[in-house]
């Protein structure tokens, strides 16, 4: 954070200061939301969700020498001890809605250019790529792991300083209207839309309703902004239209503005391929993880550094040396050349498909297990999802198919239907008696895709099959 007195934090806020603290010209430059990770000389924002109030930890926060407190409610006791510490006290009727405008405060102070990110699938590893593209250029502040939300986007806002070139925010929805909040303070002059897919179906019910939300970071651009889009995407052309600014396209088809030419498969599952754009210029890209689907965030995040005036080779490089987040695509290897795919952070229809591909690339002459957990919040579309992944997990080579919870089992029966062997098919309830059966059946060479809805857990599968 751009260093602020408790004073200018309440004003920026829209807090009332209750107590200004002992020392009135203490500058703060560190926000934290949690006690247990909180830093020496920090603003702690009390924040209230459906199932915690961080107002009950405000002593834990003035023990690990909070700076400031900003709260909803405060005791008598807890202003006292807080007047001890010298500790200045903030009120606001809202917490959240102070983070968000102490956030837009430190947009406006900040030199940063802003980029954006937001669609169905890709998000968190397109946000990573665009960090490492834009690395060689500048200071880059990102979204940690997936702080997508009215909370995340705040506080990476807020984790930015003075000397920061570039932020590159993940913004996700939930509903409509969701985007355009977060873009309210946060204010970005790049947008990127990776892809109109079919999650959170749940809350949106149709994928036009869907497009719609997202096309909220591309409406919210500055006319002197860019627009970057997935050209191959159904809704390419209605997010183009959305679009005050001009706009930059991605894809393999031959209207991309950056293409991608000559894309092919290493024996670990990397993929590699040349990028193209119609200025002439071209590079060979090394795509550090598995998977054919990571064409498309790697382009997209070339778009964002073309447009930020990165060359291609310092792109090439980039993407090579990016640092991803875990659970994507992880590779890892156990003994006897067992090779197991972390993919298990989230699913949905797409990136279910692009994991099985991805499972069949790697694993060639090797057996293919995929142990696969229900897709959750698909709305009206779940069942018939959850019975085209039986398909598709036939399709694309799968030996042995491990499912995991109760929607799943229409998966399971769907590759019966598709002609997988009964003895080749386990439906399971929970992650324990999925790693019972793998540790049952797996064998030296094996390559397994652990991949679900994040509710399901199924990253612990990676230890307990160890």
């Amino acid at each position: 954070m751009i260093p602020m007195r408790a004073a200018e934090i309440a004003q920026a806020a829209g807090a009332v200061l209750v107590q200004e603290g002992a020392r009135p010209s203490r500058l703060i430059s560190r926000v934290s939301t949690d006690t247990r990770t909180l830093k020496k000389g920090a603003l702690f924002v009390a924040l209230k969700g459906d199932r915690y109030d961080a107002n009950d930890y405000l002593e834990q926060a003035l023990e690990r020498g909070a700076a400031a407190l900003l709260v909803a409610r405060i005791t008598p006791s807890v202003l006292r001890r807080a007047r001890k510490n010298e500790t200045a006290v903030l009120h606001a009727r809202s917490t959240i809605r102070a983070l968000s405008r102490l956030a837009g405060w430190q947009r406006e102070l900040s030199p940063a250019r802003v980029v954006g990110i937001t669609g169905s699938t890709g998000k968190t590893l397109t946000k990573d790529f665009t960090a490492a593209v834009l690395a060689g250029a500048g200071k880059v502040n990102a979204s940690q792991g997936s702080f997508n939300n009215e909370i995340g986007v705040p506080l990476t806002i807020l984790a930015g300083g003075d000397d920061t070139d570039f932020m590159v925010l993940e913004m996700g929805s939930r509903g409509g209207g969701h985007i355009r909040e977060l873009c309210g303070f946060a204010r970005p002059e790049i947008g990127v839309v990776t892809n109109i897919g079919w999650t959170h179906l749940r809350f949106f019910r149709t994928r036009d309703a869907l497009a719609r939300a997202k096309a909220e970071l591309l409406e919210s651009l500055p006319p002197t902004g860019r627009a970057v889009i997935n050209a191959d995407d159904d809704y390419a052309d209605y997010l183009c239209s959305t679009s005050p600014c001009p706009v930059v396209t991605f894809g393999h088809s031959s209207r991309a503005d950056l293409r991608a030419e000559g894309v092919e498969v290493d024996k670990s599952g990397k993929v590699i391929f040349t990028l193209k754009s119609k200025g002439g210029d071209k590079a060979r890209i090394a795509v550090p993880l598995p998977g054919r689907h990571n064409v498309e965030n790697v382009m997209a995040a070339a778009a964002v550094g073309k447009i930020m005036g990165v060359d291609m080779e310092s792109i090439a490089e980039g993407i090579a040396n990016a640092k991803t987040t875990g659970w994507r695509m992880e590779m890892i290897n156990k003994p006897e050349e067992i090779t197991i795919i972390n993919d298990a952070y989230n699913a949905n229809p797409v990136s279910m498909r692009s994991a099985l591909m991805a499972l069949g690339d790697i694993s060639r002459q090797k057996r293919a297990i995929a142990v696969l957990g229900d897709m959750g919040e698909l709305g009206p579309v779940s069942e018939k999802a959850h019975q085209e992944l039986g398909k598709l997990a036939v399709d694309y080579g799968t030996d042995i198919l491990i499912t995991v919870g109760r929607k799943s089992r229409k998966t399971a029966q769907a590759a019966r239907e598709n002609g997988l062997p009964r003895g080749s098919i386990f439906a399971t309830d929970g992650v324990d008696k999925a790693a019972e059966v793998l540790r049952a059946i797996i064998e030296p060479g094996d390559v397994v895709l652990i991949k679900g809805s994040r509710f399901l857990g199924l990253e612990r599968l990676v230890d307990l099959v160890a």
